[in-house]
């Protein structure tokens, strides 16, 4: 399958990024807080302020641009495409704005006016886009014979030739002609992408071919598709169920098709306010595109706009495979927000749906633990460690390593300790593990020759860490290794400076090397970065009395 990315040449403009400083005074408030509402990437509030900035400057193109990609960003599809008409008006050309306009046209089904668009060579526009749009606004214009000649027309590109096919292949397969659309996919050249795929499935399975879909499925180039939608086909196909070809339902659900390939395409390329915008699209082409509601959820959550991601994954329909990719991606998006009850709620949602998917047991325990409920997360990780169809399968280390963490929270030591040693026997060279079991060990005051050999092979591993770098300052310490605890305390307060753990372990070994005063210095900051009020306390006793004094208390 060729590599988009490899062959097409896609570049943000200005308005997908921020836009220039105005020079008018008018509506400086509103233009700045709209640019400051664009680089955060608060699509509302940005798209309010641009609206703003608009009315005091109506024909400003950059503030223009800057209102539409914030409306499409935001889901306002249509309000972002009167700003693009707006903007042509004006004279103010706008590759993306451009874009928007074909995309809404086309979902107005107003083929004219889509094909028009579409041949304004004045516009820079995405050739991709250009061809594959134009072919399935000729679909819907009742002029199929020309749509399959756009399809298939020869470009210097070989990923737009590739799609070309594939497209050509749906649009055959939508008119009903199943068997010319097999005869096409059967050259690989239509094999573009998972999609064209699940498609040649769908046309062989309509033509009573079953057999050959499920070995395409399964064999073929299908059996590396792990998503729920492939398997559910695979299920469909083995157990004789009729699987008809439903890919396609309308000419606007092949364009969405085009707009979701460079989303998807875009956003493994890092550029995701792209791939929010095409995906956009997608979605006001064809509203219950579930793949592209999932991209733009799993887009708005890692940029924070927790919100807007949830409406994008609630909008996928129940119905759909991938309904419970929603439930988890609306998992993620509320445990990053900050609301873990919801969170684990919606995880024992989805576990109703799918109780044998491991992940989703695993999820369920990370934010357990994160919500401080051990005991429960204890659970949830054990559950996932019973589905394990081989417990010492090397990539189990990390539910055996969760589950000791709780365990060791729980101060069920002996059980901590057993899972923390079966993770390092599936992966030896662990640094996170290697470093939580000898410093529990240090803490522990047990094992201390074995635990500085642990921290200082995870020294080694993750040099970087300033964490590790403690603990391997700690254990010298208990070791009475006074001046190497001193050397690695240094390294470690320059690797992570406000950490109160860190700055009192520094001051303890500082107090030893008889550099009291700057001991004290250490306590005091480990006090400014909030440590736990147990470990205050002692912080401020040691200040008080001395080192000497709290250790002989103890």
């Amino acid at each position: 399958m060729p590599n988009l990315l490899k062959y097409l040449s896609l570049a943000a403009t200005l308005a997908l990024s921020s836009a220039p400083m105005a020079q008018s005074q008018g509506f400086a408030g509103a233009f700045l807080a709209a640019n400051s509402a664009n680089i955060a990437n608060d699509y509302a509030e940005a798209a309010y302020y641009y609206t703003q900035a608009m009315i005091a400057e109506p024909e400003n193109g950059f503030i223009m641009q800057g209102a539409m990609f914030a409306f499409v960003a935001a889901g306002d599809v249509p309000a972002g495409a009167a700003i693009a008409r707006k903007m042509a008006a004006a004279g103010f050309k706008d590759e993306y704005a451009h874009t928007v306009m074909v995309a809404d046209a086309m979902a107005r089904a107003d083929y004219d006016a889509t094909l028009g668009l579409l041949a304004d060579s004045s516009f820079e526009i995405n050739p991709l886009v250009r061809q594959l749009v134009s072919g399935w606004a000729l679909v819907g214009s009742g002029e199929p014979e020309a749509a399959h000649e756009i399809f298939e027309s020869e470009t210097e590109n070989e990923a737009i030739t590739a799609f070309g096919f594939y497209n050509k292949g749906m649009a055959l397969a939508y008119s009903g002609d199943l068997e010319a659309a097999d005869a096409l996919f059967r050259d690989n050249s239509a094999y573009v992408n998972r999609g064209s795929v699940l498609t040649h499935a769908q046309v062989l399975a309509g033509l009573g071919r079953s057999e050959e879909a499920l070995d395409l499925m399964v064999n073929g180039p299908g059996g590396t598709f792990t998503d729920s939608v492939s398997e559910v086909l695979r299920q469909e196909l083995a157990s004789g169920v009729d699987v008809d070809f439903d890919k396609i339902d309308s000419p606007q659900d092949g364009a969405a098709e085009t707009f979701l390939t460079l989303g998807d395409a875009l956003n493994e390329d890092n550029s995701d306010r792209l791939a929010l915008l095409y995906s956009r699209l997608a979605v006001h082409l064809q509203p219950d595109n579930a793949e592209a509601l999932l991209l733009i959820g799993d887009i708005l959550t890692i940029q924070g706009q927790f919100d807007l991601g949830l409406k994008a994954y609630d909008a996928v329909s129940e119905a759909t495979p991938l309904a419970l990719n929603a439930l988890i991606g609306r998992a993620l998006n509320q445990r990053e927000s900050g609301d873990l009850d919801a969170a684990i709620a919606t995880l024992q949602t989805a576990l109703n749906l799918k109780p044998e998917e491991l992940s989703l047991w695993r999820s369920l325990g990370d934010v357990l633990r994160q919500n401080d409920q051990p005991e429960e997360a204890r659970t949830a990780y054990t559950a996932s460690i019973d589905l394990l169809r081989d417990p010492d399968i090397p990539g189990a280390w990390r539910l055996y390593y969760a589950r000791a963490i709780v365990e060791h929270s729980s101060d069920d030591w002996p059980a901590a300790e057993a899972d923390f040693r079966q993770a390092l026997k599936l992966n030896p060279d662990q640094a996170d593990v290697l470093n939580y079991l000898g410093y529990s060990l240090v803490e522990r005051g047990e094992k201390l020759d074995e635990a500085l050999a642990m921290i200082e092979t995870a020294v080694t591993a993750k040099p970087e860490s300033g964490a590790i770098a403690d603990s391997l300052g700690w254990v010298y310490y208990q070791l009475g290794r006074y001046e190497d605890a001193e050397r690695a305390m240094e390294i470690a307060v320059k690797l992570l400076p406000v950490d109160p753990i860190l700055s009192d372990h520094f001051g303890d070994v500082l107090w030893m090397v008889n550099r009291k005063r700057e001991a004290r210095f250490q306590w005091r900051r480990a006090l400014s970065y909030g440590p736990a009020e147990a470990d205050a306390e002692r912080i401020r006793a040691k200040l008080e009395l001395g080192l000497d004094a709290v250790l002989a208390t103890e």
